[in-house]
């Protein structure tokens, strides 16, 4: 969308009773002294279109002419006077009128004869077609919104006024910020890390290392406490005799024996033993055949090579995500090219029209006499000078778009090559992937002879089993005599194995110092590890945050952004910060190299979204030059000569 301002005339409005400014699409410079009302015309385009002043106020008392002096100083001139704004706008070639009007609504009370001001009214056209309030501000955001409308239209509305975090917003649209798996994908040594996210997000990764770094540091904190511990179990238990304990249970250990020999016979006569060591052995059989059996089908799987397959499909979609990106920028660039391109050429023909320029005020334009010699002399050098001044005006806008023009083309030569490079690695990388899979693949199957003697082994054991359930038991005497005695060897067993459970505690303290302290290397080399994880995440995180800049740099002539700030701690705080040649917009800038940061950041908006609107320049006698913007722009200069407002248009018509 091209916006162009053709007229704009106000009716009792602020400073102004009645006038009319004519720009007819072409750029302007309105010159006057402090307070002619410079500004004022600023506010009435805004207040037009959205009800608010150009600083976004929508207070109503100061829209009508006041006095300035005398005994009515500061009151309204005319309190039943309409104020109006009307606009004819050129946009996308088709001319648009727009009109607000605001007045005062008053009545006559029953019973009295003056009137009361009951409050305010207002009217709205668009191309002289009465319509309402809602009417009209659709009709208005269908050419731009409110909020497009001040990033375009105002310097300093996107480095200051909006919010740094909607800033940052804004710029990622702009730039089309790469998502953090694209990020990972465009660098080889990034690619643990890309594997090892697993779908998580880099800073939910990073919290799931620092809840892993918190058990190792514990587990190796807590270690020198628990060998306290075990010295201490040691130290207590070093003086038992644990030889002559060991003595005394070998004879009840053979007193047991046989008392449970006797209940053996007496519970289990028939060869109950055997066949229970005959059901054990062949319980191992099977074990050792369902391991057999898994390894020949791991042998099968491990033969097919599908890790090389995907090994080979996460290079190659890596690489595929590189070259669209690199195709993206080369896009963006090529255009940014043939735009600058076009400037080179208009500042060409600029200069060509401005030398062909002849002098032609030989006569009074009062009288219509030939000028004196001197007048005459005096007016050629004037000319001259003043068509000097402009070619070399001409002539610097050509040399920035060629600088300009010449840094783009290095980067398109650059990412040029770089996608030749990354389209090979693609062409190779799937060349291999097809090999791959359309290898023979075969069904993974078990062993020859596996379920024959799986079956067979299960059949003996159901048929010992059987055995087993027949057998008959002693009689019930002979059983409680063998038990009586047996139970008289457990419990003095028990006595002695309660003694000597104490030998394994003291073994069990010597044995869990050794664990204990190689757990402790353990977790400090797995602590190691995670460091290293987490130093390649602070490196990618650094490595990011020069993608996402040097990604919104590029798009912007002068302007740099910084959009991560580092902190004591070595961590990185989310910002949006406006600089040029490394200093702040808001801290340190001068006047001039704020006011062209942000036709820099106007035009790179405008390319973007696609819309030209009418540039107002406030103040703008305070830089020379002022940058080239790619819309209409309506200069307002001090000038301390110019009691009355002067308006000068200062480039050719519609275009």
């Amino acid at each position: 969308m091209k916006m162009q301002l053709i007229s704009l005339t106000l009716e009792n409005f602020k400073c102004y009773e009645h006038t009319e400014f004519r720009f007819d699409g072409r750029n302007a410079s309105i010159f006057g002294a402090n307070g002619t009302g410079k500004s004022s015309i600023y506010d009435a385009f805004t207040w037009l279109l959205f009800g608010k002043d150009s600083k976004g106020s929508a207070k109503s008392e100061t829209l009508k002419p006041i006095f300035t002096s005398g005994e009515n100083e500061g009151k309204v001139k005319d309190s039943g006077a309409i104020t109006s704004v009307e606009v004819v706008l050129l946009v996308d070639g088709v001319e648009r009128k727009l009109k607000r009007t605001y007045y005062e609504l008053w009545s006559t009370k029953r019973g009295s004869a003056e009137k009361t001001r009951d409050g305010h009214s207002s009217d709205y056209f668009v191309d002289d077609v009465p319509c309402k309030k809602n009417e009209f501000a659709r009709r208005v955001g269908e050419i731009i919104d409110e909020d497009r409308f001040k990033l375009l239209t105002n310097l300093f509305f996107f480095p200051e006024t909006l919010p740094w975090q909607k800033r940052r917003e804004v710029l990622f649209d702009v730039a089309a910020v790469a998502t953090d798996e694209e990020i990972l994908a465009s660098d080889a040594r990034f690619a643990p890390l890309a594997s090892a996210l697993r779908g998580l997000t880099l800073d939910d990764y990073r919290k799931k290392l620092a809840a892993q770094r918190k058990g190792l540091n514990k587990t190796r904190e807590d270690t020198p406490a628990r060998l306290d511990e075990c010295k201490k179990t040691i130290g207590d238990l070093s003086g038992i005799d644990f030889d002559a304990l060991e003595r005394q249970r070998a004879g009840a250990q053979e007193r047991r024996t046989a008392a449970q020999r006797e209940v053996d016979q007496a519970e289990h006569d028939g060869g109950r033993t055997d066949l229970q060591n005959q059901l054990a052995g062949i319980r191992n059989e099977l074990g050792r055949l369902e391991n057999e059996n898994a390894a020949h089908r791991l042998a099968q799987q491990q033969a097919q090579g599908s890790d090389e397959t995907a090994q080979v499909r996460q290079s190659l979609n890596a690489v595929r995500v590189q070259v669209g990106r690199r195709q993206s920028d080369l896009e963006y660039l090529r255009g940014r090219q043939k735009s600058l391109e076009g400037e080179v050429a208009a500042c060409r023909a600029k200069w060509n029209e401005i030398d062909r320029e002849e002098f032609k005020g030989g006569v009074c334009p009062t009288c219509g006499q030939a000028l004196p010699k001197d007048k005459l002399e005096a007016a050629v050098a004037g000319f001259e000078q003043d068509k000097a001044r402009r070619k070399g005006e001409a002539v610097e806008a050509a040399n920035r778009a060629k600088a300009a023009l010449k840094g783009i083309q290095e980067d398109i030569a650059k990412l040029e090559q770089e996608l030749v490079e990354d389209l090979k690695q693609a062409e190779e990388l799937a060349a291999r992937l097809q090999q791959l899979e359309s290898a023979p693949k075969t069904e993974i199957t078990d062993m020859e002879d596996y379920a024959v003697r799986k079956a067979e082994l299960e059949f003996q054991a159901a048929a010992i089993h059987a055995e087993l359930d027949g057998l008959a038991k002693e009689t019930a005497a002979r059983v409680q005599t063998c038990r009586s005695a047996l139970a008289d060897a457990d419990r003095e067993l028990d006595r002695l194995s309660g003694e000597l459970s104490k030998k394994a505690a003291l073994e069990y303290a010597a044995k869990r110092m050794d664990e204990l302290r190689e757990q402790a290397a353990v977790a400090s080399d797995e602590l190691n590890k995670l460091d290293g994880i987490l130093f390649l995440c602070e490196e990618f995180t650094r490595y990011k945050v020069k993608f996402i800049e040097e990604s919104i740099n590029r798009r912007f002539s002068t302007v740099r952004f910084r959009l991560f700030r580092e902190q004591i701690n070595g961590g990185l705080e989310d910002c949006c910060d406006v600089t040029v040649d490394g200093v702040p917009f808001g801290d340190g800038l001068n006047t001039g190299a704020r006011f062209n940061a942000g036709i820099d950041i106007i035009n790179t908006l405008s390319r973007h979204y696609g819309a030209q609107v009418p540039l107002f320049v406030d103040n703008a006698e305070s830089v020379a030059p002022l940058a080239q913007a790619d819309t209409q722009v309506i200069r307002l200069v001090v000038s301390e000569n110019d009691k009355e407002l002067r308006c000068e248009l200062t480039d050719g018509g519609l275009h």
